[in-house]
């Protein structure tokens, strides 16, 4: 088994082995998700193979299934092939997290050279720096590609998602199954695992969480297949909030079972939870509003909205169509 890490700033990750299809409307992208600088994933095929379904791949293009269990194709030149060994060292590495868009430069100083411009999301290893105290501000990181460089530490957040999975995802098993698998324990246990963990077990405040890191993307544009501040559609909005708190949930704007998430009344909804409308995901942040990024023409990205009709954030084309509520709990 092979694997890689995205080794661009965001990577896209097409549903097909080819960039657009045909459709009813004319000619449109098959994008479905994107993979952001220093994730990982397990490459099912490598370019020029042929699948599993029996396709053939183009010599530029490798089959993958990312580490929260994406399947596409993705083009080869962005990613960094590894073997498990060197994958196995990088994860036990100390990972850090671009919590917000940040240049990597060669000093760690304004006017360094700019190594790499990521977005929130990005992963990078910190690195021993024996000058940290002259460096005051300044956290030394290193790229895929072994190059070292400096990001200022107000930018860094902990990478509180496990990338595990990524070694032990196969058929006929479910993506909890697999994450269990490699964290040694239980489906049942991986969320209180990670809310003990991060948020010293408390509910409210892993809710709280999630709100916070959903409006960090207030403004950004609506972009199909979207995960990063250049651009993030509905369900990489909600999907990316639960991952930079610690668990990984399904990409995609439905409920599906094997990943941490099940139906609740809307009467029991608090705030975190996932609002689901046909085709559309949102967050849900208490008192009747929710965040999520929309396609709408008047709008056309990540806003709030209300399920109140007394409130002049309302849609009521989405309330009619609002079908079930997502809960970890």
């Amino acid at each position: 088994m092979k694997f890689a890490m995205f080794a661009r700033p965001v990577v896209t990750i097409y549903d097909l082995p080819e960039t657009t299809k045909e459709s009813d409307a004319g000619v449109v992208s098959t994008i479905g998700d994107e993979g952001l600088y220093g994730q990982v994933c397990q490459v099912r095929t490598e370019p020029g193979g042929v699948t599993a379904d029996g396709i053939t791949l183009p010599e530029t293009m490798a089959e993958v299934v990312t580490f929260y269990g994406y399947h596409g194709y993705v083009f080869a030149s962005e990613l960094y092939f590894c073997g498990e060994k060197e994958l196995r060292g990088y994860l036990s590495a100390e990972l850090v997290l671009a919590g917000r868009a940040t240049d990597v430069l060669t000093l760690p100083k304004v006017q360094g050279v700019r190594l790499a411009e990521l977005e929130r999301g990005a992963v990078l290893r910190r690195l021993p720096d024996p000058e940290a105290e002259v460096h005051t501000g300044w956290a030394k990181v290193g790229l895929v590609d072994g190059r070292s460089g400096y990001v200022r530490d107000v930018a860094l957040e902990p990478v509180r998602f496990s990338m595990t999975a990524v070694f032990t995802q196969e058929a006929g098993r479910t993506f909890d199954e697999a994450l269990a698998k490699a964290e040694g324990c239980k489906p049942e246990e991986l969320v209180p695992r990670a809310i003990d963990r991060w948020f010293g077990g408390s509910e409210e405040a892993f809710r709280n969480a999630l709100a916070e890191q959903a409006k960090k993307y207030l403004g950004t544009e609506y972009r199909w297949g979207g995960k990063s501040g250049r651009g993030i559609d509905c369900s990489g909005l909600v999907s990316s909030a639960y991952m930079q708190c610690g668990v990984l949930i399904y990409r995609d704007a439905k409920l599906v079972e094997g990943w941490p998430m099940h139906k609740i009344p809307l009467e029991q909804a608090k705030r975190g939870d996932a609002l689901y409308f046909p085709g559309h995901i949102a967050l849900y942040l208490g008192e009747g509003r929710y965040i999520h990024s929309t396609g709408a023409a008047r709008s056309g990205g990540v806003v709030l909205n209300s399920l109140d009709p007394a409130d002049p954030l309302y849609r009521e084309d989405l309330v009619k169509s609002l079908y079930a509520v997502g809960s970890l709990f």
